[in-house]
């Protein structure tokens, strides 16, 4: 018996270009607002790593500004950043951001939602994010799908823990400092 080879061939492409169409994804629908920028868009992303695809091109969305005003919602499965050094989504204020374990999600696939309508979908969480994908899903204008991804998101948010941030307290006012951009970065300290 002879196996058929599959009628349209799996689409290739590279992890920059994967991560341009991805910020392009993003960024339309923060385009498609217009001037109405009062209304708010929620994303919602769970991920492998900061290292993901979508992680990154969530990432090069906020830094080049096309999603202002959003409330941005991560449930990520490992904090560890390939290169400490280099800026990750991890890094973008505001974000609420839990840490979901569980082994047992492994199978679990990537994915994000942009507002109400707009859902995407890639590998899953046990591939391993450096390789080519070769899954993913665009849905660009479906609200019945957004809500599934939507309760899906819900139930491994609920699942996940928060993410705990370093605690600055411990650290002294002069490695604050050196830290810090300001040429004035010394906390005031008043005399009692």
């Amino acid at each position: 018996m002879r196996i058929a080879s599959p009628s349209r061939p799996m689409m290739m492409m590279s992890r920059t270009d994967k991560e341009a169409r991805l910020k392009d994804f993003i960024s339309e629908a923060f385009a498609a607002r217009g001037e109405d920028a009062v209304r708010e868009i929620c994303l919602t992303l769970f991920v492998r790593n900061p290292d993901s695809p979508v992680a990154r091109a969530l990432h090069a969305a906020w830094a080049e500004g096309l999603i202002e005003g959003a409330r941005i919602l991560l449930v990520i499965s490992e904090t560890a950043v390939e290169e400490p050094g280099t800026p990750s989504i991890l890094d973008i204020p505001g974000i609420e951001c839990r840490v979901l374990t569980d082994r047992i999600f492994g199978t679990a696939h990537e994915q994000l939602t942009v507002g109400h309508t707009r859902v995407w979908i890639g590998d899953c969480l046990r591939r391993d994010p450096a390789k080519r994908d070769a899954f993913e899903i665009y849905d660009g204008n479906d609200p019945t799908n957004c809500v599934f991804a939507l309760a899906s998101f819900e139930k491994l948010w609920s699942r996940a823990r928060p993410r705990k941030l370093p605690h600055a307290a411990g650290l002294s006012p002069e490695i604050i400092a050196s830290q810090s951009d300001d040429q004035n970065g010394l906390p005031y300290r008043p005399r009692h």
